[in-house]
């Protein structure tokens, strides 16, 4: 008996010493000290962290604070029951009003405002295409609401896997390119955030494989990614019912592995870019693919109608373009969401709701909206909450809108504008007037009438030039009366240059536009417009702004789809027509030289 004590004595020692090594080389240091920063970690980020619940306080989920301005991210089926405001609670123990921002009901992503402050708590965002299988997760929410202060459980755990993508079962909520962890995750838990261990925001938890009695949880639950969520979190401040992004082609997985094009539209932006069934493709949205389910995975973290860049192969060779998305649904309004039995409530708890859904968002004993807050909602078809849109559209046209100040006149006048390229060294003649536009290159003359424009007025090597210029000197005239609808879109990268830009939509009878706006300056640095479907974009670029009768640039770009470069013009000569002289020429003669 005393060997056998002996030997578990060795034995128990060589573990314990082999333990201490392991800690003593880890470079986030001791047990004891790992634990501590754990706790100072979640003391950081707690506060961040919102139960977000219908005005009537039955039921709920959680969000998380992601600006100082109360901007919180939470679930979409957690608010699409909640009404278009709900009350918000902190760990400070306090219970804020809330409004309904914007939402994505595809990939279950709701934005609110909680109100009253200006200094909210908030999280930083960290980098979740560089999570792994095995990184230690901390997941925050208020599953049962067992907390009445507020304060929100916590939950450890290791990513499960990476990359996952979660079919809609039955709904239209799609998770693409998640993350999977194995902390606890339980209804409540809906819309609260996943942090990795150094406190850094890398996702929204929303589903978890659950037993089918007591829903209780299973060590399987899935966090929408902190990059999906950015890519669409000004989209979601525009108000709007924000949709996924769809291509003109399919795709499949050969049999020897690659990712191969099945069909393509014939009357697509894909096909004029030469895709061709049988074609591989590499990758998309930058990253490598090595199935259609990568293929599948990756699209759906990309909101509707931005453009993305993709790679393909053929016998002729690598062939790199871009292709703008279409939408997935057309959502017209927020679509509801199947209702589900719910099992009794635990007696001695009446408030507690199973599936973490509001038992009666629309209570009669529901609190009234605040008249101070009443303001924050307006409601349009296609739009979540149409304030939301006004306010951001009108922050930038009303800021072009102060650029052109002192130049109404003008305005409206003719533009004359010579230009010549230092690459090719053409030179030529923009005109451009209420009626019409003309272009002038040596003997050739093209012109485009503002009605009934055709793609086939367009000259080939100056692609859009005049449907582009008709629509900017209707833009700077800033009446949006004339147009028929001006939305607010969000935020993207501009291709090709991958440069940060807000866009505002303008439907204009037949022709759509699409302008590009950046933080260094009030007036445009793009435009994108749509003649025709069949035909190419005419894709236009302005740089170099300068102040003169009316704002005007020193360089004019047009994007060669083909090669994804944009060829750029010098503007020598900007010149405007008063409305006399415009007056005694023909709109034909002013148009086109």
């Amino acid at each position: 008996m005393a060997f056998l004590n002996g030997i578990s004595g060795i034995i128990l020692a060589a573990i314990l010493l082999s333990t201490q090594l392991v800690w003593a080389d880890a470079p986030s240091g001791t047990l004891v000290e790992r634990q501590q920063r754990r706790i100072e970690t979640i003391a950081e980020i707690a506060p961040s962290v919102v139960c977000v619940m219908p005005p009537n306080g039955q039921g709920g989920g959680s969000g998380v604070l992601i600006s100082a301005d109360g901007y919180a991210i939470s679930n979409y089926h957690v608010t699409s029951g909640s009404g278009n405001f709900m009350k918000c609670g902190l760990n400070d123990g306090k219970l804020y009003d809330a409004v309904i921002v914007g939402i994505d009901p595809t990939g279950d992503i709701a934005l609110i405002k909680l109100l009253g402050r200006d200094d909210f708590p908030f999280c930083t965002p960290g980098e979740s295409d560089h999570v792994r299988a095995g990184d230690e997760v901390l997941a925050l929410g208020n599953p049962f609401l067992l907390a009445t202060d507020f304060t929100p459980t916590v939950t450890y755990g290791i990513v499960s896997g990476v990359h996952r993508y979660q079919y809609p079962a039955g709904t239209f909520l799609e998770y693409t390119d998640c993350i999977q962890i194995d902390a606890s995750i339980n209804p409540g838990n809906s819309g609260g955030p996943l942090f990795d261990i150094e406190g850094r925001w890398i996702g929204i938890n929303g589903r978890a494989s659950f037993e089918k009695r007591g829903r209780i949880n299973s060590g399987a639950a899935y966090a929408i990614s902190v990059r999906q969520i950015l890519l669409f979190i000004d989209h979601l401040k525009s108000g709007r019912i924000v949709d996924h992004g769809r291509t003109d082609f399919t795709v499949g997985t050969a049999a020897d592995g690659l990712v191969e094009v099945q069909e393509v539209s014939e009357i697509s932006e894909s096909w004029r870019r030469g895709l061709r069934p049988g074609d591989e493709l590499v990758s998309f949205g930058r990253r490598a693919l090595a199935s259609a389910n990568d293929f599948k995975t990756i699209l759906g973290i990309f909101p509707a109608g931005i453009r993305v860049p993709m790679t393909s192969r053929n016998r002729d060779g690598v062939h790199k373009s871009t292709v703008r998305l279409l939408p997935l649904h057309g959502f017209d309004a927020a679509p509801q969401l199947p209702q589900e039995r719910k099992p009794p409530k635990r007696p001695g708890n009446p408030d507690e709701d199973p599936d973490g859904k509001p038992d009666s968002p629309h209570d009669e004993d529901a609190p009234a909206i605040p008249e101070q807050y009443a303001h924050l909602f307006k409601e349009k078809k296609a739009f979540t909450n149409y304030y939301f849109n006004e306010l951001n559209r009108d922050r930038l046209l009303d800021a072009l809108q102060e650029s052109l100040a002192g130049s109404e006149s003008n305005r409206t006048a003719t533009w004359s504008i010579t230009w010549k390229s230092p690459n090719s060294g053409i030179a030529g003649e923009l005109i451009v007037g209420t009626e019409g536009a003309g272009l002038r290159t040596g003997e050739n003359n093209w012109y485009q009438p503002i009605e009934d424009q055709d793609p086939s007025n367009e000259a080939a090597n100056l692609w859009g030039v005049l449907s582009a210029a008709l629509q900017w000197h209707r833009l700077f005239q800033t009446d949006l009366d004339q147009f028929s609808e001006v939305v607010y879109v969000g935020a993207e990268s501009l291709a090709p240059s991958g440069r940060p830009v807000e866009t505002v939509f303008i439907q204009d009878g037949a022709i759509e536009s699409r302008w590009y706006f950046a933080d260094d300056s009030p007036l445009p640095v793009g435009v994108d417009v749509v003649m025709s479907a069949g035909f190419d974009e005419a894709r236009i670029r302005f740089d170099d702004w300068e102040h003169g009768t009316i704002p005007s640039p020193r360089r004019i770009g047009i994007v060669d789809s083909e090669i994804e470069q944009v060829q750029w013009l010098t503007v020598t000569v900007f010149d405007v027509k008063s409305p006399a002289e415009r007056d005694n020429v023909s709109n034909e003669e002013t148009a086109a030289p």
